[in-house]
This record gives structure tokens, C-alpha cells and sequence, in this order.
């Protein structure tokens, strides 16, 4: 299994997944939902902003976003990733990670890139 890179990103949004439900609207407008599976929040959202990387950081990014074939293979997040937190959010024994969206890398200044990575959780079996 492979592991993200260990760069501290220079923002971090965490957003808490939910629970799998269903919902079931009747022909009255009334709505039921029923739960899936308890035990497991599911859809975590992360996203990590890196800026000023030089290229051979942005080009670990690269490397793994192509290794994962995008969002195809899930992987882990090393603790770099929730650093300052004193503990983290989501279980790493339960959960691994994949790409949420295409890995995009911008230019910002001489030789320098930035990038916004999003991620979505993926549940362990």
C-alpha cells in the first residue's frame, strides 16, 4: 500500500463524513431515512493546500497522484498531514484515502508550484 507524501501542507480543511443512509420519500412529501451500516461514518472530506513547493516536492505529489492512477487506488496518510492535531480525526487503521479530484499544480513564482489536493476517506474492510 502506498503512502502520501510526507509534506506538511500550509492549510488544511477537514470536513466529517456522515453516516450511509437512504431516504425514501413518499407520495405524501413525507421522507424516511434509513441507516446502512452504523458503525462507519462514511465520505470524509480533506483538503490540503501546499504553496511555494519547489519541483522536487511537487514532483512526489505528481508521482503518487500517477502511481494511485488517480483516484482508482486508495492509500494512507503519513502524520505529517494532521499535525497540531493531539489526536487524529479519523481512524488510520479503518480508513485510507483517495483522490477526490484531478491533481492540479500551478505555477507561483520561479520555479515554484502550488497545489490544492482533495481527498475523500475510503473504508477499510
Amino acid at each position: 500500500m502506498a503512502t502520501f507524501p510526507a509534506l506538511k501542507p500550509n492549510s488544511r480543511n477537514f470536513v466529517l463524513g456522515n453516516f450511509p443512509q437512504m431516504e425514501y420519500v413518499g407520495t405524501s412529501g413525507v421522507s424516511t431515512r434509513f441507516l446502512y451500516g452504523a458503525s462507519f461514518q462514511v465520505s470524509y472530506k480533506l483538503t490540503l493546500a501546499y504553496t511555494s513547493l519547489v519541483e522536487s516536492d511537487i514532483a512526489l505529489l505528481y508521482n503518487h497522484y500517477d502511481g494511485q492512477q488517480g483516484s482508482l487506488i486508495s492509500f494512507a496518510l503519513p502524520a505529517v498531514i494532521w499535525d497540531g492535531y493531539s489526536n487524529i480525526p479519523v481512524d488510520p487503521v479503518s480508513y485510507e484515502w483517495r483522490y477526490a479530484n484531478p491533481l492540479t499544480i500551478e505555477p507561483s513564482g520561479v520555479n515554484r508550484f502550488s497545489t490544492t489536493v482533495d481527498l475523500e476517506s475510503t473504508i477499510l474492510y
